[in-house]
């Protein structure tokens, strides 16, 4: 190696073809005096405009092909553990404010688990573990299973690289994802870092299926990282009927109602979500101790004697129906309860209907 800049040395570690350029116009820079000067400044200046082109050119261009965008894509995913991580940022207009709505996800295939934290500004908007967790069935159809098999993908060579262009400004390599779940994922990575910027939806034809989301985060991390938390106090069970007083499959979410979050034009989100079992059963657990029922609980005191409002709703799955009711907490050593704080008891289980005959009674 005759090259001695480290600067430089950094800068090519990682293009061997440029290194190999710069080696020669180091090489030509220390002719024997005997060379004709001519000689040496026009070798020099035509290495030097060499070496320009191939910094511009494309991987396509140096004859690298897909193979290069593929593996540096692979080596940008941190895979030091078993549960994905991602975090996602999405835009919202709610009135006359515009705003973003992060969501931080830890997902364990193997275990189930799904942990969400949603912020809106650096504030918490919600934070919870969902236990038995089926993907599939969620406000993003696909999208986890997707993600996970992007770096399996990216490996087998079933990620297709499908062109360069922009987004937000930024210069990106296109990439398409198809396997994971029951639609297509084109990912926008990132020309410098090959880190993924953006994840958008495609429906089975390849048309976009109407989700985009910024990549703020991708790697995969160990399972106590992930901070999942399986045994937070009880906040509602029950069981979800549809027709015929039946007990029905459905995805279940609670959200604090308005009069207990007061965030004014931030967006709602759940704070707690699961699935019912093929009994219609179901689950859902919160820690009181943490964000946003910490702060929640705080002005509660003030405002409503420490009473916590929550609005609960089932979607069936296959849409089937859509059902909601609502129920008041307050905590008492770290747990939910419910009733008059004279007579605190264990929240009872409820019934929810998804039935389209809104009259039903079961």
């Amino acid at each position: 190696m005759t090259i001695r800049d480290r600067e430089l040395l950094d800068l090519l570690r990682e293009e061997p073809e440029l290194l190999a350029i710069a080696d020669a116009v180091a090489e030509t820079q220390r002719a024997p005096r005997r060379v004709n000067p001519r000689r040496a400044l026009a070798a020099v200046a035509l290495v030097a405009v060499a070496l320009f082109a191939l910094v511009l050119a494309s991987p396509w261009e140096r004859g690298d092909g897909d193979s290069l965008v593929l593996d540096r894509a692979l080596a940008a995913v941190d895979t030091s553990g078993p549960v994905l991580h991602l975090t996602l940022q999405f835009d919202f207009s709610s009135g006359k404010s515009n705003g973003s709505l992060s969501s931080e996800i830890y997902y364990d295939k193997d275990g189930r688990l799904l942990r969400i934290v949603s912020r809106s500004k650096d504030k918490v908007l919600g934070d919870y573990t969902e236990t038995g967790y089926k993907p599939g069935f969620e406000m993003f159809p696909g999208l986890l299973e997707d993600a996970g098999f992007y770096r399996q993908a990216l490996a087998s060579r079933e990620a297709k690289v499908l062109d360069e262009g922009f987004w937000h400004g930024r210069p990106v390599f296109w990439l398409e994802v198809e396997g994971g779940g029951p639609g297509r994922l084109r990912i926008g990575v990132d020309h410098r870092t090959y880190r993924p910027l953006v994840f958008q939806t495609l429906d089975p034809s390849g048309s976009p299926a109407g989700f985009e989301a910024a990549v703020l985060g991708f790697e995969f991390v160990s399972t106590s990282e992930a901070g999942f938390q399986v045994d937070a106090p009880i906040l509602v069970s029950g069981t979800v009927v549809g027709e015929g007083c039946r007990p029905a499959r459905a995805r279940v979410g609670v959200f604090l109602s308005t009069e207990s979050e007061g965030t004014g034009s931030q967006p709602s989100v759940q704070v707690a979500s699961g699935q019912t079992s093929a009994d219609g059963r179901f689950t859902l657990r919160a820690d009181p101790a943490k964000s946003p029922f910490r702060e929640a609980l705080a002005r509660a005191w003030q405002q409503n004697d420490g009473w916590l409002n929550f609005d609960l709703s089932a979607i069936g799955e296959g849409v089937q129906g859509f059902g909601s009711s609502s129920f008041g907490r307050f905590v008492e050593d770290g747990r939910w309860w419910e009733h008059q704080k004279a007579d605190p008891r264990k929240p009872q289980p409820v019934t929810l209907s998804i039935a389209r005959d809104p009259s039903a009674r079961c």
